[in-house]
């Protein structure tokens, strides 16, 4: 096991997609809010499912845990789990402030539209919930490298597709 998968004893894993698998059913979202607040709805969730428009591509949007926020929170309400690795929000100090939302690259940061607080991916304790509800196996909790081969792979499929950009925008 390569040691930069090591954090803390534990082996680091992460969330990835295999957008050619998904077929839009966003079971995931309702599992998430679910796990989370016992409740079955998509607007709680901290998985979101995305149509998008110029190709027949359902792609659900999480957490890849950057730590972009951890960074930028004000009340230090954002921390890494040492155990998982996952980004995790203290309810109790999160002001709602949103800084966290608007700096997270992927849109995968969101503000719970009931108590005003910071939703992002925590991995369920090292255990998702959305993966283990994919009926067509499209999430995968992974080792990290595992994982980063898969997210080069995928990336480089969608740039075939001219999905992704294949060089900066230019004003």
């Amino acid at each position: 096991m390569p040691l930069h998968s090591l954090r803390g004893g534990y082996v680091v894993k992460s969330l990835v997609v295999n957008l050619e698998r998904c077929t839009g059913c966003r079971l995931c979202e309702l599992a998430c809010s679910y796990r989370h607040f016992k409740i079955m709805g998509v607007s709680r969730s901290r998985i979101h499912v995305v149509r998008l428009p110029h190709e027949p591509v359902d792609a659900p949007i999480f957490c890849l845990q950057c730590g972009l926020c951890i960074s930028i929170c004000p009340v230090e309400a954002i921390k890494r789990n040492p155990k998982t690795g996952a980004v995790m929000v203290d309810e109790d100090k999160c002001i709602g402030c949103g800084d966290c939302v608007h700096i997270c690259p992927y849109g995968a940061a969101i503000l719970d539209p009931i108590t005003h607080k910071a939703l992002i991916c925590d991995l369920c304790g090292g255990d998702p919930e959305c993966v283990k509800v994919c009926p067509e196996n499209a999430l995968l909790y992974l080792d990290a490298d595992k994982a980063s081969e898969y997210r080069r792979i995928m990336f480089s499929k969608l740039q075939e597709k001219s999905l992704t950009p294949s060089k900066p925008y230019l004003r």
